[in-house]
C-alpha cells in the first residue's frame, strides 16, 4: 500500500521531563506556595512548540510505569546506579498527568515495559497503518528503530535547530546504520543504565569491528585476528556480558498495548481548563503560547514575527513626522543599539521606538549601506536634537528593558532622559528575585510566548563576532524594533503582576526613581590614582615573592601554588594532613588546616595578596576611561535577591575594609581636583537598628535610644559583667553573635567563627536569646508568617517568597529559614540606603551643588565635594540619611572627609 503523508509523533515523556528539570536547575520555576513547575513548564512548552512547528495528524505520549520491567528481572544490576528521581520532579508527576489529560493527548504505558518498548511497538503499528513515525527523544537507544518510515526527532531550542535522524544521519554519527545499533550499543555498554560493555571497546572501535566483520557472531569467530591486545582480551573475557547486553538494549516492538493507532489522532485541547491550570501554577506565559497555537490560521498570531509592523526611518521628514505624532498620553518604549556593551565607550548604531504592540520604528545611525543609500539623509546630531525635548520632558512616560543603559548613552550625548516609568528587567527582578537571568528573550518567552531572534544570528560569536554596525540594515532594524516592541508589551504585562503582588511601593517609589541616581553616578565615575597603585603593586609583588620562598621552603620543593591539584599533593600526600573535603584546597578547608600546620596559613596569605593584586591593584588602571580619566563602575539593581545594590567592572564593594592592603587601595581613590575632597557617610550598625525596630526588643531599643556601644552592651549582658569590664575578646564575640543571629547562624557557624566548641557555641546562643528574647520571638514569628503567608517582606514592601520551607530536605529547609530571617533586615537596610540616595540626589540637583555622589558601598555613600560645599553637603547628607525612613529608634550616620577615600572613611 502506498504511504500517506500522515505522521505520528510519539513523545518520550520522562526524557523530556528530566531535560526540562535539569535545564532549569539553577533557575527553577516555583510557585509562591513552593510547588516546583520547571518540568511542567518545559514539557508543555515543548509539546506546544512541536504542535506549532509540525501540526501532526497523530500524537501520543509514552510513559514508564513504576513497576520493575523485564530487564530488571534479567539483571539485578540494570539501572541500579541510577539516583532516585529528585523530589522536586516527583511532586510534579500527578500534576503533569492532569495537564496531559486536558491536552487530550493519549498517554500510553505498559507495566513491565519501558517507554522505549511502547514507542517501538507504536512505531511498528503505525508502519502497518502506512503512517510515518517520529520518535521525539534524544535517546540513542531509539536509533535502532529508524527505518524508511521511522525517524528520530530531537527537539531543538533557540540556539540549536531540531535534528531529525534518518538512516544516513545515524551512520554519519555512529559509523553504522540503524540495523547495527543494537550490536554497537552492546559492545559499548551503557553506564547510565549500568549495562556492562566490552573492556577496551569505544565508539570508533565498535563501528570499525562491525564494519569489518558485519556482526558480533563473526567478530567472536575471528577474535584471534584482532590486533589490539586490550580489545582482544576484552572479547575473550566477555563471559555472558555480551549476550546479556544485547537482550537489555534491544527494544521490544511487540508489547501488548490496549491503544490503537486510530485513538492517537490529534484532538482539540481543553483550552479553558489549561489556561486556568497554568494561571494557578503561575506560569502565565503558557496561556499566551496556548492561545497562539490554537488560533485559526486566519487570525493574527502574535507569536509570528511576520505579523510585526516595523518601519525604518531614513529621512528627516519621516523622523519629524514620527516626533510630531508623540504626545504625553502615549507610553514610549525606547531601545538603543550600540557597538559594544560598555555604555561609557559604546557608539550609537541606531535607536528604536515602539508605541503600540507589534509596531515599532527604527532610526539607523551606523550601517553598512549608509554611503550607498541615497534617500538616507539623517545623522546622529539631527536625530538627537529632534528627540531631545521629548526625551528630557518628564510628561512623556518612557519604558524599556535595562533602561539605565540607554539613559547612560543619552547622558553621554547631552540628554538627561526624564519620565522613566517602567523597566521590565527590574520589574521581573522584584517579582522573582531568586532568578539569575532577566534577559529580554527569556521574558518574551515566559510572558508573551514569543521567541526572539537571537543576537548571535546577527553578529555571530567568538572570534567571528562582528559589530552591530556591520549588520545589514534590514536585519538590525527588525532586531532593534523587536526589542522596544517587546519591552512595551512586557510593561503592560508586568505592571499588572506588580499590582497583583502589592509591589507597587518598592518598585515605583524606590527602584524606578533610583535609576537616574545610578546613571549620574556611573557617568561621573571615580578618580583612581595610578601612581599610588603602581607603587603598591611593586610592594605587594615583593611580598608575594617572599611568601613564595617561605611556601617552597616549608614544602621542601617548588610547585605551582595556584594549582589546586599540585597543592593537594603537598598537603594530603606529602604532609599527610587530613582531607576535610575530598582533595579540596578551598579557603574553608585551609582555614581548618592552618591549626595543624603552618603551610595552609601561608597559602591563605598568598591567595589574599594575589587576589587583591590581580583584582584591584593591577586591574583598576585598566578600567580607567581614556576620555574621562576616571573609572566607571556599573551599579546593578537585579543581582542581590535582598535588593542590595552591587557593582561590577570593577566591583568596588569587595575591596576589604579591615585589612591593611584594602585600606591602601582606598588611598588611590581620591578627589581628582585639588580643590575638592572625598566625603564619606556611613550608617552605623544599620542592620542591628532595623532588627531592633522589627523585634522591639527592649534592651536593643534602650541601647540605641541612648547611643550606647551595642556590642559592648551585648557582651556585658551575655557575660554578666559591667560594660567597663568588657574585654576586647568578649566584645568581638558579642559582635559576631549580634550579626550572626541576623543571618540565621547556628552553633556550627558560631563555633567556627569564634574558634570555640559546639557546646560553648550552643550555650552562647541560648544565653543571647535569654538576654534578647524579643529577637528570638521575631525569628520565630518571621518563620511562622512565612509558612502562613508564603513570603516575608521588607519595610518598603519588597518580598521574598518562601519556596523551600515545605521540602523534606532538612538542609535546604534550614537554609531557606536563614534567608527568610535575614531578608527583611538586609532588604530594609538596602531600602534605607536607596531612599537616602534618591533624596540626596534630588536635593543636590535642586540646590545646583557641584558635589557628585560617586560610590555606594554597602551602607556607605561616597561623594566628591568642592571644598567650599563641604559644610552644606555634610549637613544635607547626614540629615537625609538619618531621616530616610522613620524607625522606632534613631538612625545614626558617621561621616568624615579627606583627600582620599582612605582618609574619609
Amino acid at each position: 500500500m502506498k504511504k500517506t503523508s500522515k505522521r505520528l509523533f510519539i513523545i518520550d515523556c520522562m526524557a523530556m521531563l528530566y531535560r526540562s528539570h535539569f535545564a532549569m536547575i539553577k533557575n527553577p520555576l516555583i510557585t509562591k506556595n513552593g510547588q516546583h513547575t520547571s518540568a511542567i513548564y518545559g514539557l508543555a512548552n515543548s509539546i506546544f512548540k512541536l504542535i506549532k512547528d509540525e501540526n501532526p495528524e497523530y500524537i501520543a505520549i509514552a510513559m514508564d510505569c513504576r513497576e520493575p520491567t523485564f530487564r530488571h528481572k534479567m539483571s539485578d544490576e540494570y539501572k541500579a546506579n541510577r539516583e532516585a528521581m529528585p523530589e522536586e520532579l516527583v511532586s510534579q508527576l500527578k500534576i503533569i498527568d492532569k495537564m496531559i489529560g486536558w491536552m487530550n493527548i493519549p498517554i500510553v504505558r505498559k507495566p513491565g515495559f519501558e517507554a522505549d518498548d511502547v514507542m517501538g511497538t507504536l512505531a511498528r503499528l503505525a508502519s502497518e497503518k502506512d503512517l510515518i513515525t517520529y520518535l521525539v527523544t534524544g535517546d540513542k537507544d531509539m536509533m535502532q528503530l529508524i527505518s524508511n518510515d521511522v525517524f528520530l526527532y530531537t527537539p531543538g531550542n533557540r540556539f540549536n535547530p531540531t535534528t531529525i535522524y534518518d538512516t544516513e544521519k545515524v551512520t554519519e554519527k555512529w559509523g553504522v546504520g540503524p540495523d547495527k545499533m543494537i550490536e554497537l550499543l552492546s559492545l559499548l555498554g551503557d553506564s547510565s543504565d549500568n549495562i556492562k560493555g566490552i573492556d577496551g571497546i569505544g565508539k570508533k572501535t565498535a563501528a570499525k569491528l562491525l564494519g569489518q566483520y558485519g556482526d558480533i557472531d563473526t567478530i567472536i569467530d575471528n577474535i584471534e585476528e584482532i590486533r589490539n591486545k586490550r580489545v582482544r582480551e576484552g572479547l575473550l573475557n566477555r563471559g555472558d556480558t555480551l549476550d546479556l547486553a544485547i537482550k537489555l538494549v534491544t527494544i521490544d516492538k511487540n508489547v501488548e498495548i490496549d491503544t490503537s493507532i486510530d485513538e492517537l489522532s490529534k484532538q482539540s485541547m481543553d483550552e479553558e481548563a489549561l489556561k486556568d491550570f497554568f494561571n494557578d501554577l503561575e506560569i502565565h506565559s503558557l496561556s499566551n503560547t496556548l492561545s497562539n497555537i490554537t488560533k485559526p490560521k486566519t487570525e493574527k498570531n502574535a507569536i509570528s514575527s511576520a505579523d510585526k509592523n516595523y518601519t525604518t526611518i531614513l529621512t528627516k521628514e519621516s523622523l519629524e513626522k514620527l516626533v510630531s505624532s508623540l504626545n504625553p498620553n502615549i507610553l514610549i518604549s525606547i531601545d538603543i543599539e550600540t557597538t559594544e556593551i560598555n555604555p561609557i565607550t559604546a557608539d550609537i548604531v541606531g535607536l528604536s521606538i515602539s508605541l503600540k504592540p507589534n509596531e515599532g520604528f527604527y532610526i539607523p545611525v551606523l550601517f553598512p549601506e549608509k554611503n550607498s543609500m541615497k534617500e538616507y539623509n539623517l545623522d546622529l546630531v539631527f536625530i538627537l536634537n529632534a528627540l531631545k525635548n521629548i526625551l528630557e520632558d518628564s510628561q512623556y512616560k518612557k519604558c524599556g528593558q535595562n533602561i539605565k543603559y540607554d539613559s547612560l548613552i543619552f547622558k553621554r550625548h547631552g540628554i538627561d532622559l526624564a519620565g522613566i516609568y517602567f523597566d521590565s528587567m527590574i520589574a521581573e527582578h522584584i517579582l522573582h528575585p531568586e532568578k539569575n537571568s532577566y534577559k529580554l528573550d527569556n521574558l518574551a518567552i515566559e510572558y508573551l510566548g514569543y521567541e526572539m531572534q537571537p543576537i548571535e544570528d546577527l553578529i555571530g560569536k567568538g572570534k567571528e563576532q562582528i559589530s552591530m554596525s556591520e549588520v545589514p540594515l534590514s536585519d538590525v532594524a527588525f532586531y532593534a524594533a523587536e526589542d522596544s516592541d517587546l519591552a512595551l508589551q512586557l510593561t503592560e504585562n508586568l505592571k499588572s503582576k506588580i499590582k497583583e503582588n502589592n509591589l507597587e511601593d518598592p518598585y515605583f517609589n524606590i527602584e524606578i526613581p533610583l535609576i537616574p541616581v545610578l546613571v549620574s553616578m556611573e557617568e561621573e565615575g571615580v578618580y583612581v590614582d595610578k601612581k599610588i597603585l603602581s607603587d603598591l603593586s611593586i610592594d605587594i609583588e615583593y611580598r608575594i615573592g617572599e611568601l613564595e620562598k617561605d611556601i617552597y621552603e616549608i614544602s621542601e620543593k617548588e610547585f605551582n601554588i595556584n594549582s589546586p591539584k599540585q597543592l593537594a599533593v603537598i598537603l594530603f600526600d606529602e604532609l599527610e594532613l587530613k582531607e576535610i573535603k575530598k582533595r579540596s584546597t578551598s579557603i574553608e578547608v585551609l582555614e581548618n588546616l592552618k591549626f595543624h600546620h603552618p603551610l595552609p596559613e601561608l597559602i591563605l596569605k598568598y591567595r589574599h595578596l594575589s587576589k587583591l593584586n590581580s583584582t584591584y591593584i593591577k586591574a583598576l588602571p585598566g578600567h580607567i576611561n581614556s576620555r574621562t580619566g576616571r573609572v566607571h563602575t556599573s551599579f546593578n539593581q537585579t543581582i542581590a535577591s535582598t535588593g542590595r545594590l552591587s557593582s561590577t567592572k570593577p566591583n568596588f564593594q569587595n575591596i576589604p575594609v579591615r585589612t591593611e592592603l584594602g585600606k591602601k587601595i582606598r588611598k588611590a581613590i581620591r578627589a581628582q581636583d585639588k580643590d575638592s575632597v572625598i566625603f564619606s557617610a556611613d550608617y552605623s550598625q544599620i542592620e542591628l537598628r532595623v532588627m531592633a525596630h522589627y523585634s522591639q526588643e527592649p534592651e536593643l531599643l534602650d541601647a540605641f535610644n541612648n547611643d550606647l556601644d551595642i556590642h559592648s552592651r551585648t557582651a556585658a549582658l551575655v557575660y554578666s559583667v559591667s560594660e567597663e569590664d568588657v574585654t576586647p575578646e568578649q566584645r568581638r564575640s558579642a559582635k559576631v553573635v549580634n550579626f550572626g543571629i541576623m543571618y540565621g547562624a547556628g552553633p556550627f557557624r558560631m563555633s567556627k567563627e569564634l574558634g570555640i566548641s559546639m557546646k560553648d557555641a550552643k550555650e552562647l546562643i541560648e544565653t543571647y536569646f535569654k538576654t534578647y528574647p524579643g529577637i528570638q520571638t521575631y525569628i520565630q514569628k518571621t518563620i511562622e508568617e512565612a509558612h502562613t503567608r508564603g513570603y516575608v517582606h521588607t519595610l518598603g514592601g519588597r518580598k521574598r517568597y518562601a519556596q523551600a520551607l515545605g521540602t523534606s530536605n532538612i538542609n535546604i529547609q534550614k537554609a531557606e529559614e536563614r534567608a527568610l530571617i535575614n531578608m527583611p533586615i538586609q532588604g530594609s537596610a538596602a531600602e534605607l540606603v536607596k531612599i537616602a540616595m534618591i533624596n540626596i540626589h534630588n536635593k543636590i540637583k535642586k540646590h545646583k551643588y557641584k558635589t557628585k555622589m560617586i560610590l555606594q558601598i554597602h551602607d556607605e555613600l561616597i561623594f566628591e565635594v568642592p571644598k567650599y560645599e563641604i559644610e552644606n553637603i555634610s549637613k544635607l547628607v547626614k540629615f537625609e540619611m538619618e531621616n530616610a525612613v522613620k524607625l522606632s529608634i534613631p538612625l545614626k550616620v558617621d561621616s568624615n572627609w579627606g583627600a582620599s577615600w582612605y582618609e574619609a572613611h
